[in-house]
């Protein structure tokens, strides 16, 4: 499961990012949701590759399932040249959240 947090601006780094929880210390920082460690003197924009935030692009219109979409003309639409049509269309938009299982 996902979560997305309305407002949050996207950190260029671990440092910045609001998530972070230091130790007692302030020595080490931990990253609640991945396994990644940011140490006090790492560079400033040092960001894991393996970040698991990911940015939804703005402006952007209603984020829909494409895949319940698709069903559903499918169940809907008679005429296979207008499913495939409208299929193909869909499926050329950009992914704004990879589906998950």
């Amino acid at each position: 499961m996902s979560l997305i947090i309305k407002g949050m601006k996207m950190p260029k780094s671990c440092d910045s990012c609001d998530l972070i929880q230091f130790d007692d210390e302030e020595l080490e920082a931990h990253c609640p949701l991945s396994p990644y460690y940011s140490w006090c003197g790492t560079p400033p924009d040092y960001r894991p590759e393996g970040c698991p935030l990911v940015e939804v692009p703005t402006p952007h219109g209603r984020l829909i399932d494409a895949d319940e979409l698709i069903g559903y003309l499918n169940e809907w639409l008679s005429d296979p040249v207008a499913l495939f049509g409208f299929t193909r269309i869909i499926n050329h938009q950009p992914t704004i959240i990879e589906a998950e299982e």
